[in-house]
Formats: C-alpha cells, structure tokens, sequence
C-alpha cells in the first residue's frame, strides 16, 4: 500500500484523479492542509491543519453498475463510524448519505468520485483541529492528539472489510447496522422537493439507499438527488 503525505494540497481528490494510474487499490494520499477541499454538491469542505484529511483508491475487480456505486457512500460511512468507535468510544452515528455525526453535531463528511471504473474516495475527519465559533452549532471536533495517519489506516482497513462484504452478497446486513446508527432515524424534518416544503418523520434507510420519510402517515422514499433536508430544522 503506497501512503503518499502532503503538507499542504490543494485537494487529495484531486490529486489522486490526476494522478490515477500511479495508483493501486487501496493507496492513500493525505495533507495536513487542503486550500481547496469540496464536499457534495460541489460546496466547499473547510480544511485546517489537526484533521485527518485523505483519499484512498478503489480499484474495483469489475466496473460496478451505478446502482453499485450508490452504496459506496454507506459504506464508506459505516467503515469510518467503526474506525472512529475503535480509538474514542462516544457517541457516534450515520447521517444520510454521507456524513458521520458525534455527539449530535458533524464530525466527518465524504465524497466520493468515479473515475472510470475506479473510485476516488475522499474523507475529512475533525480529530485535533478546533472548530470556527460560526459553525459550533452544527460542526465538532474529537480535539484530542489521536496519531492522524494510524485513523487513516484504520479507516481504509474497515472499509476494506464492509467492501468485501458488500461484494460478497451481504449488503442487507451492511444496511441493518447502519439503520442501527441512523441519526436521523425518528427525526422531525423539513425537506425540500422542488419549490416545495414538506415536514415528516425520518425512519430507515432502505435496501436501494433512499431514505424513509413519513409524510401525513404514509412512508414516502427519496434519493439524495430528490430532496434537501434543512440542516437547522432536526
């Protein structure tokens, strides 16, 4: 496994798409700093020194269907949740599609990028840095001096696991422990479908990965495409 460490990066995504073919499943490129992180939907990820800040490939033995490559957001949730519960037990938990929450606040967001049949997966993790004051409502960081590259590690091994896993037939499994640590799960939301808003209750995940929402007492499901969710509403 080639472990590629950067000071500073505009982004490790990046990165690693430009440089894809010098890469083998499963290398990780890493920084202290990224100048221009991105989050889903293209927003900006804010990137400072003390966060474990990384992509590492997936190089799949076959090109995987999209509706494969759907689930690679779970899984790359649930791997990092595990990594995180094995160093600092506490309180942690899968916000859909692709967030990992600790103590009810964002602690790690994911993004994932298909390069052809290879997947860029890039993940950011809150572990020493301190969090802004205009965003400690919604944000939080473990503030403790973890060893960065030893998470990483961690991180990339999980997710090798849930991988096989999932290849192997037994994503109905991988979708059952997630529901167990689904933040939203029996949430008051405020969704938006179009030009419209819609208050319901949150419930599972379901096998495709759309999310369960209780509308006027009857289960709607949505993709992540279909809707967006208030983040100061839940």
């Amino acid at each position: 496994m080639k472990f590629l460490k950067f000071n500073e990066i505009d982004s490790t995504n990046n990165y690693m798409k430009e440089n894809i073919s010098s890469f083998e499943n499963y290398d990780i490129v890493s920084a202290k700093v990224q100048t221009a992180g991105r989050g889903r939907r293209g927003n900006s990820w804010l990137s400072p020194e003390g966060m474990a800040l990384f992509s590492f490939l997936l190089r799949p033995e076959r090109s995987l269907s999209m509706v494969e490559a759907t689930k690679l957001p779970f899984i790359a949730g649930i791997s990092t949740l595990n990594a995180l519960k094995k160093i600092k037990d506490g309180d942690y938990s899968f916000k859909w599609t692709n967030d990992v929450f600790f103590n009810f606040k964002k602690l790690c967001g994911i993004l994932i990028e298909r390069v052809k049949d290879d997947f860029v997966v890039g993940i950011g993790i809150n572990v020493a840095n301190k969090i802004p004051e205009d965003i400690k409502n919604i944000a939080i960081s473990l503030e403790s001096d973890y060893d960065i590259d030893k998470l990483i590690l961690k991180v990339v091994e999980e997710f090798s696991l849930y991988y096989e896993k999932f290849m192997s037939g037994k994503w109905l499994e991988i979708v059952e422990e997630i529901n167990r640590n689904n933040f939203l799960k029996d949430k008051k939301i405020r969704v938006h479908i179009g030009e419209q808003i819609f208050e319901g209750t949150a419930k599972n995940i379901a096998e495709d990965g759309r999310l369960e929402i209780e509308m006027n007492g009857e289960i709607k499901l949505f993709s992540v495409g279909e809707i967006t969710i208030e983040k100061d509403y839940y």
